[in-house]
């Protein structure tokens, strides 16, 4: 699966851009809701009087989905938290803690018992039951769902596959032993699998509102009605414009702090970042790389890099990258550091690894850029470059623009003497053309909800349908198999070894880690940016504190 990568989607700047880029940078100094100071009683600070939250739903127009079981995108994973709670959710680290459950393990790692909180309830009063999770779960693996995260996160669970596929009806390893004991069964060990129901589609939703309304039309129908059992509910909508939550009266946690939520529809981040410095919201996230350059400058600007890694790979089953040499010399060949900073002005991170810095496991490597290098190992694979067979690199145009391929040949050529022919496909055919394996040296954006070394690592598994390589190595394999069954260091370092296989056989040539940029006011308490995008962690603790402009 491909992902977008919003930041990547860059033109060349237009004289009139580039003289809008100038007056925001001049416009930025004089304000905008993070630059407020944040004013203390008897040197404290203290909580504002109106406790009203007003933010940006980026790459909205009109009401997202309110089914949590639909494909995840960074804004509607931010409205499905408001609305929606589950088992468990992640820390500040993306490690999880107890949410609506606590649990045990089995000793062979795939036997899991979650004991749920008695008073749980949906937003209408509603119980939330081992039950519920059942048949949420089970509806979401149906055949009719059609999300990536379905096989990427719940085949793990002993029957998730074969539901999904339409050769079962129930979800066989999920049992409600009794109304407040969920037991789940796991095909193997999963070390990640905690994480990753800290994701949305894990959440219950309410089944008696999807019995009174309907499979096609409760998520709109019920909106205002406590669809989840999350900290707010919906209060009202404005279409195209925005919605207004406010806290649930029926949540089992900790109350928040907030009166009111409003959400509003913003489909392009440019405008709401000149929105933000406007005053009109309160935070502004997901920056465009043109606005990230004045916003670097200011008070409250975060830019960590996201759970992604953008790479070149190859199709090492045919020639002429069927060499490893000359997989190596392209994997020398360019200068990321340079990339990074002159071509995508610091909005990315260089990689030299597979695994993103939030991971665990990850470890840094150095610098590949060797030219003198790249051209030996050139010349080692084809002593006469005239022999070489045509090199097409194939990108989706929604993912890298004509500046990033101008500099990319421009450094091909440069570094390793030949030209690299270019092909650029729109989103379907370019995922047609992986699919069927027509690629010959293509684009990746690998992107995960869940800070685990197995979501990258396995996509190279020889068994993998996301193989897009078509690489196949047996002591990659089994090194992935041992990691199954181990924990902690033991566990990482097995997927160090296995990275250090993939890297050295330049499978791939990773490119960089995107970084999600945002501006966050320091009087805007208990929200933070992490790999996993905008966070506002245990929504108890969020508080507008007092301040002035």
């Amino acid at each position: 699966m491909y992902y977008r990568s919003p930041y990547i989607c860059v033109r060349r700047l237009s004289a009139a851009l580039l003289m809008l880029c100038t007056t925001l940078l001049l416009l930025t100094s004089c304000g905008g809701a993070a630059s407020g100071t944040i004013t203390l009683t008897n040197g404290q600070p203290t909580l504002a009087s109106e406790q009203v939250l007003t933010i940006p739903l980026i790459g909205t127009t009109n009401v997202p989905s309110f089914d949590p079981a639909t494909e995840l995108t960074a804004s509607s994973k931010i409205l499905f938290n408001m609305l929606y709670s589950g088992l468990v959710r992640t820390d500040d680290h993306l490690q999880p803690v107890p949410n609506q459950a606590t649990w045990t393990i089995s000793a062979d790692q795939k036997q899991y018992t979650f004991h749920l909180k008695p008073d749980v309830t949906f937003g209408d009063g509603s119980a939330v039951t081992a039950r519920s999770y059942v048949d949420s779960w089970t509806r979401a693996a149906r055949p009719a769902n059609t999300s990536a995260q379905i096989s990427t996160l719940m085949y793990a669970i002993e029957g998730a596959r074969e539901l999904h596929s339409g050769q079962a009806k129930t979800l066989a390893g999920v049992h409600a032993s009794d109304e407040h004991t969920l037991q789940v069964r796991l095909t193997k060990p999963a070390p990640y699998f905690l994480a990753a129901l800290a994701n949305p589609l894990f959440f219950p939703v309410n089944q008696k509102l999807i019995s009174s309304y309907g499979e096609q039309l409760w998520p709109a129908t019920a909106a205002t009605q406590g669809l989840g059992s999350g900290p707010f509910v919906l209060k009202d909508v404005t279409p195209d414009v925005k919605m207004t939550l406010v806290p649930s009266p029926h949540y089992a946690g900790a109350r928040p702090i907030l009166k009111q939520v409003n959400v509003y529809f913003v489909n392009d981040s440019r405008v709401a970042y000149t929105a933000n410095r406007a005053g009109r919201y309160d935070l502004v996230w997901d920056l465009s790389l043109q606005d990230q350059l004045p916003a670097a400058k200011l008070k409250g600007f975060l830019r960590p890099d996201k759970l992604q890694t953008d790479a070149f790979f190859f199709d090492t089953s045919k020639a002429p990258f069927d060499k490893l040499e000359l997989r190596q010399a392209f994997a020398h060949a360019l200068d990321k550091k340079a990339f990074a900073l002159t071509v995508l002005h610091d909005a990315v991170s260089p990689a030299e690894t597979l695994l993103p810095s939030a991971v665990p496991g990850y470890q840094a490597q150095p610098d590949t850029f060797n030219a003198a290098k790249a051209r030996t190992l050139l010349k080692a694979a084809y002593p006469d470059v005239k022999q070489l067979p045509t090199i097409t690199f194939t990108y989706p145009t929604s993912q890298v623009s004509p500046t990033i391929t101008d500099a990319l040949q421009s450094a091909w050529k440069k570094n390793l003497g030949i030209q690299v022919n270019l092909r650029p496909l729109e989103d379907q055919a370019y995922q047609q053309a992986v699919d069927s394996h027509s690629v010959q040296f293509g684009f990746a954006s690998w992107q995960s909800t869940v800070a685990d070394p197995y979501l990258f690592a396995s996509r190279f598994l020889s068994s993998s349908d996301q193989n897009v390589s078509q690489w196949h190595n047996a002591a990659y394999d089994q090194l992935l198999a041992r990691a199954e069954s181990k924990t902690g260091s033991d566990r990482l370092a097995l997927y160090q070894q296995a990275e250090q296989q993939l890297l050295s056989q330049a499978v791939i040539v990773p490119l960089d880690h995107p970084r999600l940029a945002a501006l966050l006011p320091a009087w805007l308490r208990g929200v933070s940016v992490n790999a996993d995008g905008l966070s506002f962690g245990d929504w108890s603790q969020v508080a507008i504190l007092n301040h002035k402009a």
